[in-house]
């Protein structure tokens, strides 16, 4: 049946968008059937990739939910292909209130009832952004029984809180037995590795765009930044028995 992979942050500007269209980026490259949607109320950025073909859908009006946009997202899941894969980023400013409602009307069970997968991502931001990211996943953990992808961002400065690796958190050895894997965004020479990202991000290219549209150096950094993602995700377990364990114990 399908899956449905939702990422949720409730802080902003932490690389949400970027991880979700990469990730989205590397199912179609490897011939999967892929559906994007952006639930992204003020900033849609998913939906400005065009080779995506993403689709706008607005969870919340003025953060409250709007039950008629949580009915279309699961009846596109119900609708899609066996194989299908559904990629969501919901916004930062839908976060507590999709939450609530996930609590209050459990519809991750309901998709899992009906023979569908159901996996969140969320990020976890190094530098002034830790202690927020920390406490958005502690609580997206405590509402959910899902399994979870933790991408860890280093862009924006170290991942430690205080003084010490959020790798080694508590709450994250509590929490092993549901993350099917933990993908790093390591930090990079700003003035070339950076600048060549915050360009690719700004026009909204796909990483097969830039690569194709960049003068040489920059697109064989981009391409290297693209290979070493793409390294990670081929090693998550999300089609082999791990993955399969770890959605039937938290069905």
């Amino acid at each position: 049946m399908a899956t449905l992979y939702v990422t949720l942050q409730g802080k902003g500007g932490v690389g949400k968008s970027y991880l979700t269209a990469a990730f989205a980026q590397w199912l179609v490259e490897q011939g999967r059937s892929v559906a994007c949607i952006d639930t992204d109320t003020l900033n849609p950025t998913l939906l400005q990739y065009a080779p995506l073909k993403a689709t706008h859908l607005k969870l919340s009006q003025n953060h409250v939910i709007d039950p008629r946009a949580l009915d279309t997202l699961v009846g596109i899941v119900v609708k899609a292909p066996d194989d299908g894969q559904v990629v969501v980023d919901v916004g930062s400013n839908g976060f507590e209130t999709l939450m609530a409602y996930e609590v209050e009307n459990g519809v991750f069970a309901l998709l899992q009832e009906l023979g569908h997968r159901v996996v969140v991502q969320t990020v976890i931001a190094g530098g002034p952004d830790a202690e927020e990211t920390v406490k958005g996943t502690m609580a997206l953990l405590a509402a959910t029984d899902v399994p979870v992808i933790l991408w860890l961002n280093e862009h924006l400065g170290p991942l430690e809180l205080h003084g010490r690796p959020i790798a080694e958190a508590a709450f994250l050895h509590e929490a092993r037995d549901r993350i099917l894997g933990t993908i790093l965004l390591p930090a990079r020479t700003k003035a070339t590795f950076g600048k060549d990202t915050e360009e690719m991000l700004r026009q909204r290219l796909t990483f097969a765009e830039a690569i194709e549209q960049f003068d040489l150096m920059p697109r064989t950094r981009i391409k290297r930044i693209r290979d070493e993602l793409w390294a990670q995700l081929d090693a998550l377990p999300i089609d082999g028995e791990e993955g399969e364990r770890l959605a039937r114990a938290s069905a």
